[in-house]
């Protein structure tokens, strides 16, 4: 395991994860949000975007946190291992929102826009496995290559490393 993406709902725990997995593996870790993201309010072009992918995408081991379906065939293509965390809408409902409280209270920013919680984004949160989960399947269906793991619940997160060995 070289190249591992780590791709799910957001609030599913993408982040805690593969900065876990960064760590142990001693793996480079990409978060596409710090990529995509130029300030609160901006994000890069399309095209800037594909670029810095690119560079990262050559690189000969890293770990990519982050879901962009816009540009997942290309991750998937250049993947060895994938592990989505398909977990339950309600559960990373209440993590955004753990997030956020937790980030106004200690007065730091997350990715994106950390000064508030847009309707927009709790509502793809929550239709996350109705409108993505179908793409992501199909994807992956496509991958029989790969060393892909769903993980549906908590308790399979914390046994990763026992999974992964």
């Amino acid at each position: 395991m070289k190249k591992i993406l780590v791709i799910g709902c957001p609030g599913s725990g993408k982040s805690t994860l593969s900065e876990r997995l960064a760590k142990a593996l001693d793996l480079e870790l990409i978060h596409l949000d710090r990529i995509n993201w130029i300030n609160d309010h901006h994000t890069l072009s399309r095209a800037e975007f594909d670029d810095q992918l690119e560079k990262v995408l050559s690189k000969d081991r890293w770990i990519i946190d982050g879901n962009y379906n816009r540009t997942l065939s290309r991750r998937l293509i250049a993947a060895d291992t994938v592990i989505w965390l398909d977990l339950p809408r309600t559960l990373c409902i209440y993590r955004i929102l753990k997030r956020f409280v937790k980030a106004k209270m200690l007065h730091k920013g997350t990715f994106g826009n950390p000064n508030k919680i847009e309707k927009d984004f709790l509502n793809f949160v929550w239709n996350f496995n109705k409108t993505n989960r179908p793409l992501i399947l199909n994807a992956l269906s496509n991958c029989s290559d790969k060393r892909i793991l769903i993980l549906k619940a908590n308790k399979e997160i914390k046994q990763i490393k026992k999974i992964l060995t």
